[in-house]
């Protein structure tokens, strides 16, 4: 690791962090683009039906939440990373593993 620095390494790690948090945005984003979309084109005739749709936005709201609290937690274990490699000096295999941890997160995404 001759030509990798610890400035280029965190250079990279701020990267990775940065492109989470823009994937994480703009999929949000469409996400309720999407919904709005199929709400305003699909009319609620009954207040069983409403609720179902009810149900249906708050699971996926659910499930949103849940991955948005995911990647928060991986981004966390990131920064901690390099905390600890700037304060210790010697903690390569952390930010191996987190690198690792966030590249398996964004393919699996």
């Amino acid at each position: 690791m001759g030509g990798i620095t610890f400035e280029k390494l965190v250079g990279l790690m701020a990267a990775a962090l940065v492109l989470i948090g823009v994937y994480n945005t703009v999929m949000s984003a469409v996400k309720t683009h999407r919904e709005e979309k199929r709400r305003k084109n699909a009319p609620v005739s009954t207040l069983e039906e409403q609720v179902k749709q009810h149900e249906e936005k708050l699971k996926r709201d659910h499930e949103r939440l849940n991955e948005l609290e995911e990647s928060n937690r991986i981004i966390m274990r990131a920064l901690m990373a390099m905390l600890s490699h700037e304060i210790h000096g010697n903690s390569d295999e952390q930010l191996k593993a987190s690198f690792d941890e966030i590249q398996k997160f964004l393919i699996e995404k």
